[in-house]
């Protein structure tokens, strides 16, 4: 025959390769983790890059706006000539020479009529034929709007040269005369602007576009591209954006960060491009040294754990054999170990043989006081069958009287129907209270018990319960006062509270049957307090604090009926309420039982 197999185990290894295990458990997440902090330190770097790129381009729009309003100040000045309030058009040429002097930028200066017929050109000599505007476009806008308008760049119709207009209108009596013209050229305005903010080491270049999408200036390879249309790719993202970074190739093929800021005022476009590798290839290389560490880290902890094992290897093999030992009944021999956890090992070995011992006297025990709980869940059981089968009984016996009766068709007189009614309302409600007690347990067991609060008078509550149990206190011969200093108001559960007093009254008709009971309702500082007084039999010291536990009474079961529940749901309830409830007595001179609730009204 065979014999039982054996479980299946997992694959063992040796310690060596255990530690080497540990050791690149605990290297690893420091690489992981300082690989994260590298990649948040460079998004971080990004960032700022980022954002000193933003400014480059801001600071070139500034420049710009800049030198576009001094050129406008300028125009504007020379606009109030007299000479063109007389028509003197010699006179304002004069005039405009000694003013294009002081502004390096503007190529020329030049006078238009509405029609866009040129009366002054500072390029061309006096007695040259006239020429039309070389941007209509710009002379229509200001014609329309009467303000300064900025033209897109063009060539000149002689030179050839790359120009820009800027216009301004002229007027007299609410007449507009003039379209006076300051043409600068992208050189001027790129050294001026650049003058103001010097290019920086890492950029690759600066570019302005004018409101057309045509360069007006660029740093790099002006010759080739001033004139041309800026890249399709940049026109597209920059569309009706103010400002903002993105990654693009540059009209080189070059990839890099671009940076851009339009002019509010003009709506040309300023940009700054940055190589990609200037801003990337720090946290790359960063990244690349904390992989090499963490390869290094690992080799070498690989090796320390080799290394070490074998030292280890003997005592833990010492302590294996002590286990065995244990395992089998024995008492474990650990001699010293220069390991503290070895040696503590071998110590708490020794002390688990003596504890496997105490164990089993223990599970002897815990045997003993389960058997105890058995029989307590039997008497209790057959005490809530008695208790349930009574008022049962009582039904039965009531409902058979009634079934002969009307079997025989015997008639019965309104006082024999009256208590066989009242006799069955009791045993009803008798049968009703047992299982609603054992329904809250079930509730207050499971924490399932919710309370509904609502504000009342505490003190009208008290006499309410006293009406309802009246006929119950009169049948116990209990005679029943209420005190209470006036309204007692608060926030609580009202059936909760009056399940609570239900309980203390019927314990008290229950105990103190033939005496009187005295209910009393009064503030107490910032709480209300609840005091039910009986003259009963009173309760033992000793069975003071045990009657308020489940299935527990201050008397022999056979004595009185009930199944021991109503303390104890006294205590949860109060409990739930934030308040306490405690008893004061002396045997053969009755009981004070005292409830205290918290959630009291300022009133």
């Amino acid at each position: 025959m065979k014999g039982p197999e054996e479980p299946l185990v997992s694959r063992s290894r040796p310690l060596r390769w255990h530690l080497a295990l540990l050791t690149a458990g605990a290297v690893l997440p420091v690489v992981a983790f300082s690989g994260l902090v590298v990649m948040q330190r460079a998004s971080q770097m990004q960032e700022v890059a980022e954002r000193s790129l933003q400014r480059s381009a801001q600071m070139i729009t500034f420049a710009f706006e800049r030198e576009m309003s001094a050129s406008l100040r300028t125009l504007q000045a020379l606009s109030q000539s007299a000479a063109l309030d007389h028509g003197d058009i010699e006179g304002f040429r004069a005039e405009a020479q000694r003013v294009a002097r002081t502004q390096p930028s503007w190529l020329t200066v030049i006078l238009l009529t509405p029609q866009g017929e040129q009366l002054v050109n500072l390029r061309r000599p006096k007695g040259t034929p006239p020429l039309r505007a070389t941007e209509p476009e710009s002379l229509r806008r200001t014609l329309e709007t009467r303000q300064p308008t900025a033209g897109a760049l063009a060539p000149g119709q002689s030179t050839g040269q790359w120009a820009f207009p800027l216009r301004i209108p002229v007027t007299r009596d609410e007449q507009l005369r003039y379209v006076l013209t300051a043409v600068i050229t992208p050189q001027a305005l790129q050294e001026a602007v650049t003058h103001q903010n010097p290019v920086e080491d890492d950029e690759f270049t600066r570019t302005l576009v004018d409101h057309q999408g045509r360069i007006v200036f660029r740093t790099k390879s002006p010759e080739r591209f001033v004139g041309t249309r800026a890249h399709a790719g940049f026109l597209s993202i920059t569309e009706a954006r103010i400002e903002g970074v993105f990654r693009l190739d540059t009209m080189e093929g070059q990839p890099a960060y671009v940076a851009f800021s339009r002019s509010a005022t003009w709506d040309w476009i300023s940009a700054v491009a940055v190589p990609i590798e200037a801003i990337d290839g720090p946290f790359r290389r960063s990244l690349l040294a904390v992989g090499a560490s963490g390869v290094l880290a690992l080799l070498l902890s690989a090796a320390g754990a080799i290394t070490f094992s074998r030292r280890f290897a003997r005592d833990i093999h010492a302590a294996a054999t002590a286990a065995e030992a244990l395992a089998s009944g024995g008492q474990p021999q650990l001699g010293p170990s220069s390991i503290a956890e070895v040696h503590r090992l071998g110590e708490s070995l020794a002390i688990s043989a003596g504890r496997l011992r105490q164990h089993a006297q223990e599970e002897q025990s815990a045997r003993q006081e389960l058997e105890q709980a058995i029989r307590a869940r039997d008497e209790f059981l057959s005490l809530a069958s008695h208790e349930l089968k009574t008022p049962l009984t009582s039904l039965m016996l009531q409902t058979q009287v009634l079934q002969r009766k009307l079997q025989r068709e015997q008639a019965l007189t309104p006082e024999a129907a009256g208590k066989l009614l009242d006799q069955t309302a009791r045993q009803t409600q008798r049968l009703a209270r047992l299982i609603n007690d054992m329904l809250d347990i079930s509730r207050i067991t499971t924490g399932k018990l919710e309370l509904e609060k609502e504000t009342f008078d505490l003190a009208a509550l008290a006499s309410e319960v006293v009406a309802k149990l009246a006929l119950q206190l009169a049948e116990a011969r209990c005679e029943v006062s209420v005190q209470a200093e006036g309204p007692v108001v608060g926030t609580w559960d009202r059936h909760r509270l009056e399940q609570v007093l239900t309980n203390l009254l019927t314990n008290a008709a229950r105990y103190g049957a033939g005496t009187p009971v005295e209910v009393s309702v009064r503030r107490r500082e910032h709480q209300a307090e609840l005091r039910v007084k009986d003259h009963g039999r009173g309760i033992a010291p000793a069975d003071q604090e045990r009657i308020f536990h489940k299935f527990e009474r201050a008397v022999n079961g056979n004595e009185v009926s009930g199944l021991g529940l109503g303390l104890f749901i006294v205590r949860e309830l109060v409990d739930m309420h934030g308040g306490s409830v405690h008893v004061m007595s002396t045997p053969g001179q009755g009981a004070t039982f005292t409830v205290v609730l918290s959630s009291l009204s300022l009133r």
